[in-house]
C-alpha cells in the first residue's frame, strides 16, 4: 500500500532515475527549493564528469540556474531508495531498475513521469512490493548540451494512481503531489490518470513519429498535405482500438485535439526527432508499438501505425550507423 508519509525526508530522500531534461527539471527545480534530492548517473565516469560541470545547469526566462543536485550511481548509493521518480526513457527503465535493484526498499513507491506505457506492468511484475504510479507531463524542456537545459515553456502535470495499481489512499497522493511541487512546477492529482495516459500516447503516436518521418517540427505537419492526412489516418486508427477497449469516452473530439496540441507546441521538435538525430534509442516501441499490440491482441487493424513502427526502426538503426 501507498505509505502515509511520502514527502521525502533525511532519511528519505527522493531519488530521480534518469537525468535527462524531465529528470534535471525537476532536480533543479527541488534543489534550489531546498529538498532531499539525489540524481542516480549512469556510472562513475558519468558523475565526475557532472561534477566538473558543476551540476545542471537550467535556462530559464533568459537566467540560467545552477543546481549541484547531489549525484550516485548504482554502486555508490548509500542510503535505501523509498520515493523514486523514474524519467528515463522507456525502453532504458528495465536495465536501469536492475542496476539499483539491490537498494530499493520493500515498500517503495515509485512514480514514473515518461513517454508511452507497457513499463509500469514490467516494473510490477518484476517489484511486485513496490508502489507504481504514473504521470505525465506538459513542461517544455530540453537538453542544450551536457547537463545544460533549457525550460522552454510551463505546462501541466498530473500524476495518480492507474487502475493496476491498487491504490485508494488519495491523501498520501496529495502529499505526494505536493512534495513534487517545487517552484514553478506544479503536479496535481488526477482521479483518471489512465484516461490522462491514453490520451498522451494517443497525441504521442500522431505527433511524434511523423515528425521524424517528414523531418519537421510539430506545427509543420499541419502545413504538410500528406503528413496531416497520415495524421488523420492515425488517430482513427487510434479510435478504432479504442472502441474494443471501451475507451473513446477518454477521446472525444481526438482530431481536434491532436491537431491543436500540434498548433501549441509549433517550434517543438518532438524528443524522437532528437533521438534519432543524436543516433540514440526512440521510445517508438513504448508508443506506436504499445498501440499495435493492442491492435493485435484485438483483431484491429492498423495498417498505418504499423507502417510507422517498421519505418521509425529501419531510420533509428541507419542513424545509429
Amino acid at each position: 500500500m501507498l505509505t502515509a508519509n511520502l514527502k521525502p525526508t533525511s532519511q528519505s530522500p527522493l531519488y530521480i532515475l534518469g537525468a535527462g531534461a524531465i529528470g534535471s527539471l525537476w532536480g533543479a527545480y527541488g534543489y534550489q527549493a531546498g529538498a532531499d534530492i539525489r540524481l542516480i548517473l549512469r556510472n562513475q565516469q558519468t558523475v565526475n564528469d557532472y561534477q566538473q560541470h558543476g551540476g545542471i545547469h537550467l535556462i530559464s526566462a533568459h537566467q540560467t540556474l545552477v543546481s549541484p543536485v547531489p549525484a550516485d550511481y548504482p554502486q555508490s548509493i548509500s542510503t535505501p531508495i523509498q520515493n523514486l521518480l523514474i524519467t528515463t526513457k522507456a525502453p532504458q527503465t528495465m536495465d536501469a531498475l536492475s542496476a539499483i535493484k539491490p537498494h530499493i526498499a520493500e515498500q517503495a513507491v515509485f512514480l514514473l513521469l515518461q513517454n508511452g506505457l507497457g513499463i509500469a506492468d514490467q516494473i510490477r511484475q518484476e517489484f511486485p512490493s513496490v508502489t507504481v504510479l504514473q504521470g505525465s507531463t506538459t513542461e517544455g524542456c530540453y537538453r542544450q548540451s551536457g547537463f545544460e537545459f533549457v525550460h522552454a515553456g510551463h505546462g501541466h502535470t498530473f500524476i495518480g494512481a492507474t487502475g493496476g495499481s491498487g491504490i485508494r489512499d488519495f491523501n498520501a497522493l496529495d502529499q505526494l503531489a505536493a512534495s513534487l511541487s517545487f517552484p514553478p512546477l506544479n503536479v496535481n492529482i488526477s482521479n483518471d490518470i489512465d484516461a490522462v495516459l491514453w490520451r498522451k500516447l494517443a497525441v504521442n503516436c500522431a505527433i511524434n513519429p511523423l515528425t521524424v518521418i517528414h523531418h519537421c517540427r510539430n506545427g509543420e505537419l499541419l502545413h504538410k498535405p500528406k503528413a496531416l492526412a497520415q495524421m488523420r489516418q492515425i488517430v482513427d486508427e487510434i479510435l478504432a482500438v479504442s472502441v474494443a477497449l471501451n475507451r473513446t469516452h477518454w477521446l472525444t473530439n481526438l482530431h481536434e485535439y491532436v491537431e491543436n496540441v500540434a498548433k501549441t507546441t509549433a517550434d517543438n521538435r518532438s524528443s524522437m526527432l532528437q533521438d534519432i538525430e543524436a543516433g540514440r534509442e526512440t521510445e517508438i516501441d513504448a508508443i506506436t508499438g504499445y498501440l499495435c499490440q493492442l491492435a493485435e491482441q484485438h483483431n484491429i487493424n492498423v495498417p498505418l501505425n504499423q507502417e510507422i513502427l517498421a519505418e521509425i526502426k529501419r531510420l533509428s538503426r541507419e542513424a545509429k550507423h
